[in-house]
């Protein structure tokens, strides 16, 4: 899709998707002003745009703006070009015209879910990866299909349910994830980060005070108190 909009498009064009997999917002901005552009367009688009999403990106590109000498870019935010009522329109349009493909519904063909589906996976390890906005900014997407990688090459997956969330409120300290029982929050920025946190957090039992951000409130309730050695 990016390709057919490059080579039509009068000016240079890059797509992202900011709840998905691939270059974080920043990132594709730095790499166009690295390329020499200063006016800048970010256009939306959705079905419709979240709304969540519309209300955070203008302080997100703030934020990078900041980052630079703002005087040499002019960025701008378009408003979200799709009309849903249009779009549902022409798909109840092709729906209709393509009746004859349609197939008959089955009713003893009943797959809801299979047997293997009725109990809770017996997993050591709940991973919640936080995908709130503000995590998406930094990049959450990625770090959540890494470890999920990472995961399976250290030989962990049966033993861990990975879970992406929405905004779990540290925004300032993401991207993040929750690891539970546990109950220890870590702050994951760097492919290195992901890689000590399986294999010393998920694989040895220890913690990483340097990545650790937040303790559950149950589980420092049940640490042990030491008492002063008497002399």
């Amino acid at each position: 899709m990016e390709a057919a909009l490059a080579a039509n498009a009068p000016v240079p064009v890059r797509l992202i998707r900011l709840e998905g997999p691939g270059a974080a917002l920043p990132d594709i901005l730095d790499a166009v002003a690295a390329d020499g552009h200063r006016s800048i367009l970010i256009q939306p688009l959705g079905l419709p745009f979240p709304e969540g999403l519309v209300t955070w990106l203008p302080g997100a590109l703030g934020n990078w703006l900041a980052a630079q000498t703002p005087d040499r870019f002019t960025l701008r935010l378009g408003k979200d070009m799709c009309d849903i009522s249009d779009i549902l329109d022409r798909a109840v349009t092709a729906s209709l015209e393509g009746l004859p493909d349609a197939i008959t519904v089955d009713a003893g063909n009943t797959k809801l879910g299979k047997p293997g589906w009725q109990d809770p996976p017996d997993f050591t390890h709940h991973l919640l990866v936080c995908t709130g906005p503000r995590c998406q900014y930094r990049d959450s997407a990625s770090l959540l299909i890494e470890l999920k990688d990472t995961i399976a090459a250290a030989g962990l997956s049966r033993q861990c349910l990975t879970t992406r969330t929405g905004c779990m409120f540290p925004c300032n300290q993401g991207p993040m994830v929750a690891v539970y029982p546990r109950g220890e929050w870590y702050r994951l920025d760097t492919r290195a980060d992901v890689q000590r946190f399986v294999f010393s957090v998920l694989r040895d039992g220890q913690s990483l005070p340097d990545l650790l951000i937040h303790t559950a409130r149950a589980v420092r309730a049940a640490e042990p108190i030491l008492e002063p050695a008497s002399c």
